[in-house]
């Protein structure tokens, strides 16, 4: 019979195990004695109480965030003058005017199409700069007639080269 009220009367003791390590702490310890880590609350562990001067609680535990590089997203619509469709009209303007040396080409950043187009007007002594005229022409009215994000994902982000 004393045994079992000495029993009853013992506190009960609840063991606390780290999140991190799995080591089985003190009752009251609040740090892990393995890793150091915060250990859980537990009920009948005191709490300690959140004063204005201590930072507030942070989880453990933070999900890994992949790369944005490997997962970017299109720009939103607001951005998609930032993202390259300020050079539309001058791009459009210049195929038009001086489509057949292909200066239209470099403003978007396509040197090599922008050189075979200026190469090909020059050394065939203007003879073929009427057709790449042409091209130059059909080109500006396609960059000026898309819309500012069709634009951006064809010629900006899909390097589409020619037409």
């Amino acid at each position: 019979m004393l045994f079992c009220l000495a029993v009853l009367s013992a506190p009960t003791s609840m063991a606390v195990f780290c999140t991190k390590c799995g080591t089985q702490n003190e009752d009251f310890a609040q740090l892990c004695s393995q890793c150091y880590a915060t250990l859980p609350l537990i009920g009948t562990r005191a709490s300690a109480q959140q004063t204005d001067y201590a930072p507030p609680y942070e989880p453990a535990y933070q999900p890994i965030q992949p790369p944005t590089s490997m997962y970017a997203q299109p720009p939103a619509a607001e951005d998609w003058q930032r993202a390259g469709a300020d050079k539309k009209i001058i791009a459009g303007i210049l195929g038009i005017v001086v489509g057949g040396l292909g200066i239209h080409k470099f403003v978007l950043g396509y040197q090599k199409e922008g050189m075979i187009m200026l190469l090909l007007s020059v050394l065939s002594c203007f003879t073929l700069s009427a057709f790449m005229h042409v091209i130059g022409i059909v080109e500006g009215i396609m960059y000026l007639t898309k819309t500012d994000e069709d634009f951006v994902r064809t010629y900006i982000y899909g390097r589409k080269g020619w037409f």
